[in-house]
């Protein structure tokens, strides 16, 4: 627990003193006005959203899933652009918390839309592998609609707001100032769903199985649905779309042996926190005085991770 600790202050640090000119120490109002907000706002994505992967995986049994495979992610995007776009049209000035509600009620439109599809596959407990797999398909074909809304909105959107909204579209720490959001958001969503990990773990085993133990199956499903996608939202909306954090992250956790969902969700926040800053920090210096969006970083870490761990698990082994 102390070394884990330290792994996190050591890392915010780095954090801290990474900057557009490379790595040193700045004046104070450039230090707590900029970078200390940044790091955390950084950090509250990245465990936010790891912590909504590791939910999603556990929910629908399969290794595969995370928020933005099963389109919970692109309907947060949908939901914060649309508010970026009618607070423009309007002349309206909502905000990072405006943006955020509308990443919420996307995430969660299209947490429902998934489930409500799935619903029957889903409390068939003989569908068993099937149901996974259909899941994922109709996840995938979700994002592909949010997507399709993405493109539409960016075609409408005027110059002004274009290129904002395709940097944070890509994944964009600049100007995060309102790490609070997603704090709050986090905090939100340990609460509905760490008094009850052990049942999480149930479910992760069978809906058959959870029943059996007493776990009222709907209600827990729901509640952790609704905890992924405030998460999700919440870490959208401040830190834009950052990939892979959501599914590398459990991965690599249940490498290292922790799979009990009590242990496995504030693991996941903390090194999904801690993997954000460290690439937004490289993403800040590696062409300074150019800074590059964290979530093309993210990707290039997270593809060839997640490549080589997919590729070194035992013939099957697909579930979570």
């Amino acid at each position: 627990m102390l070394a884990a600790l330290a792994v996190v202050l050591a890392v915010c640090a780095l954090g801290v003193l990474a900057g557009s000119s490379g790595f040193g120490w700045a004046a104070p109002d450039i230090v707590w006005r900029i970078r200390v907000p940044r790091v955390l706002a950084g950090f509250g994505a990245g465990a936010a959203l790891a912590v909504s992967g590791a939910l999603m995986q556990a929910l629908t049994r399969n290794a595969l899933a995370d928020p933005y495979v099963l389109g919970v992610a692109g309907g947060a995007s949908v939901g914060a652009l649309a508010v970026m776009l009618a607070a423009s049209a309007g002349g309206i000035g909502l905000g990072e918390w405006g943006v955020a509600l509308g990443a919420a009620v996307g995430a969660g439109v299209a947490s429902a839309l998934l489930f409500g599809l799935m619903w029957r596959r889903l409390t068939n407990h003989s569908a068993g592998t099937d149901a996974s797999a259909a899941l994922l398909l109709v996840g995938v074909m979700i994002g592909s609609g949010c997507t399709a809304v993405v493109s539409l909105i960016l075609s409408v959107a005027d110059e002004g707001q274009l290129r904002g909204m395709v940097f944070w579209l890509l994944g964009d720490l600049n100007g995060a100032t309102h790490w609070e959001i997603v704090w709050a958001a986090l905090a939100l969503t340990m609460l509905l769903v760490w008094p009850s990990a052990r049942e999480i773990d149930w479910l992760a085993r069978g809906d058959a199985w959870a029943a059996t133990l007493g776990v009222a199956v709907a209600k827990r499903r729901r509640s952790a649905l609704l905890a992924a996608s405030i998460a999700t939202g919440a870490a959208v909306a401040v830190a834009g779309a950052i990939g892979f954090v959501g599914l590398v992250v459990p991965h690599v956790l249940r490498r290292l042996g922790i799979r009990a969902a009590p242990l496995l969700l504030p693991a996941s926040a903390l090194l999904g926190g801690v993997f954000v800053v460290a690439v937004d920090a490289v993403a800040r210096t590696v062409l300074a005085p150019l800074q590059l969006p964290v979530g093309v970083l993210a990707a290039a870490v997270g593809v060839p991770t997640f490549i080589a761990m997919l590729l070194g698990r035992p013939a099957g082994a697909t579930r979570a």
